[in-house]
Order: C-alpha cells, then structure tokens, then sequence
C-alpha cells in the first residue's frame, strides 16, 4: 500500500491539481460555487505532509536531517520563479500606472506579506494587487523557519512528536476562538484570521501528522485507508462548505477540514479506486506540477486581462485567463523551476 520514499506519488501531484482548479475557477469568477480558501487549506495540508514524509526518508537513511540542505532546497525551489514573478507584476504595474513600494516587494521576499497585507497594504487598483497573492507562501515559510528544528528534536520519538502536534493544534483552534470570540470579529482587521500564520498553520500541521503516522504507525494508517473513513472526511469536509456562519467559518472551520483531508487522504493518494486514477491521470499530474507558478500568475493575469478588456464577453475573458495564466506557468515550471531544482540538487552533493 504504501510507496517507497524515492517514489513520487503522483497522486499527490493530482491533489495539487484540485486544490489549484478550486482557487483558480473561484478567483475568475466562480467563488460562489468553488470554494477558493479550501484550496489554498489543501495546499498547506499537501505540503506538511510530503515535506515531512522527505524529512523521515533522510532521518531513516542517514539518522539525521540536514537542516542546511532543507533550507537549500526551499529556496531553489521557490525563489527563482518567485523573482520572476514579483518582475513580472511590478512592470505590468508600472506599465498601468500603479504605484508600488519597496516595502511590499521587502515584505514578499523576507515572508511577512501575510502581516504586511492584514496591518497594512499592497499596492494595485488597476492592477488589483498583484503581489498580494504570495501572502500563503509567507505563512508555508514560517512553519518551516520552526518545524525542521523540532523534527529534529522529536523525530526519534514519534509518540511524543504526535502529542506536541495534537497540542499545537487544539492550541491554535483555542487561539482562533478567542480572537472570534473574546475580541470579535468586527475588531480584528480584514483578513486576520484567513492569512495569519498564527491562525492558520495548523493546516500544514494536519499533514505532517498523516505523515508520521504513514511512516510510524502503518497499521493505523492502514485503518485510515477505508472506505468509510474517507465518507466520514467527505461529511466533514461538506459540512464546513454548508455552514455560513462567520464565527464558525472564522474558528472551526479550518480545524474540521484539516480532520476531513486527514480522513481522505489515504483513500485517495494510497488506495487503488476511481478517485485515483483520475489524480494520476497525465493532465491532472501536469497541471499539479505546475501549480506553484499557475497559483502566482493567475492572480496577475486575471487583474490584467480585467483592466486591458474590460468589455470583453465572460467566455472570452475567462479563455484568454486560463490560456495565459497556464502558458505562464508551463513557461515557469519548464525553464525556471526544474533549472533551479537540478541546480540546486548539484549543490547539495
């Protein structure tokens, strides 16, 4: 059942693909039948899982994890495609006549455009703000300025690793009820609670926890890869999508999803079924691939479409966006990701 530590799981790749196909039909003008912030929550979820089932590949291999290593290929893997993103979106800017500021490009580049866009402002009203859209990349970075340190510290004691995650997140589920609660939700800025690291975390935490339990505990994961665990994740996962109260969408919420993608991932990525196959099938595994710089560039692409044909008919806007967002990003993948990737693997040997 379960695959080797050098397989790619390519299911995994098609995962990405949903979770990208939700943020994108949503921000071109289907959120309110696909739910974006879902798939930006899969995506946190995603990665927690595979960087920590790489993290116990290397410790079971070698005894260690190197640290240094790890933050190499965090920033081989991310940061070039990021520069020619941000490029990218400040000459579009400035080409409309957008103002933009060194502190947003600072802020997208040093991770904290999470708090720089909740306590400030990025720039961008003909361009509406492009740069924005890294806020989720800051929130992945600040878990993993943190996790490989305590991994190092607890991967020996996979008991005791759970626990401290299980605190983590009750701990962060408590914190999201007080600012809901306590301080209210009329008090907090815009977007508090959906772009914090603080409030949203626990999302990458979800996965990591499976990962450990795959590697660590395989005959209980074995009992996670049933049929009815997975409905009991569907019914979960549902449920978040049904209930529209604020309280609950700003608090329980993200905790339940994370349950519910902890409940189906195993069926899914694990278990042979029709869901599967359709994950692993060539297109959705591509489009996976692709979905770091498909996420950075649909958001550019979809504002600069809006601004340079305003008038144009919904099919036609909507076709020239995913035209260009998915030939950007073939473009990006192909020659700067993959380039980066090998350099940085040379580097690592």
């Amino acid at each position: 059942m379960t695959a080797q530590p050098s397989q790619r799981l390519q299911a995994l790749d098609g995962l990405r693909a949903v979770s990208i196909a939700l943020v994108f039909l949503s921000h071109i003008g289907f959120g309110h039948l696909f739910p974006g912030g879902l798939g930006v929550t899969i995506f946190f979820f995603i990665s927690g899982f595979i960087i920590t089932k790489l993290m116990l590949a290397e410790w079971d291999a070698t005894g260690s994890m190197s640290i240094r290593n790890f933050y190499v290929r965090r920033v081989f893997r991310l940061t070039p495609a990021l520069l020619m993103f941000v490029l990218s979106c400040l000459g579009m800017m400035t080409l409309v006549g957008d103002v933009w500021s060194w502190q947003e490009v600072a802020s997208v580049f040093l991770y904290f455009a999470n708090y720089f866009g909740i306590y400030s402002s990025f720039s961008g009203e003909l361009i509406k703000q492009p740069l924005a859209i890294t806020w989720s990349l800051a929130v992945e970075e600040h878990f993993y300025f943190i996790f490989p340190f305590i991994f190092m510290g607890f991967a020996s004691v996979p008991r005791r690793f759970l626990v401290l995650i299980a605190t983590i997140l009750v701990a962060m589920l408590a914190w999201r009820v007080y600012l809901v609660l306590g301080v209210g939700l009329d008090n907090l800025p815009h977007y508090r609670i959906y772009t914090g690291t603080d409030t949203r975390a626990d999302s990458i935490l979800y996965g990591a926890a499976l990962s450990i339990i795959l590697a660590r505990y395989p005959q209980f994961f074995a009992r996670l890869s049933r049929l009815q665990t997975f409905l009991c994740g569907v019914f979960l996962l549902v449920l978040t999508l049904a209930i529209r109260n604020e309280a609950f969408r700003e608090s329980l919420r993200y905790s339940l999803q994370g349950v519910a993608l902890f409940y189906m991932l195993p069926m899914l990525v694990f278990e042979k079924n029709a869901l599967n196959s359709f994950l692993q099938s060539s297109p959705v595994v591509y489009l996976g691939r692709i979905s770091y710089s498909l996420y950075l560039y649909h958001w550019l692409v979809t504002h600069s479409v809006a601004h340079f044909f305003p008038e144009a008919a919904t099919w036609l806007r909507i076709s020239l966006i995913s035209l260009l967002s998915l030939l950007l990003a073939h473009l990006s993948y192909r020659y700067i990701e993959q380039t980066f990737q090998r350099l940085g693997h040379k580097l690592m040997r």
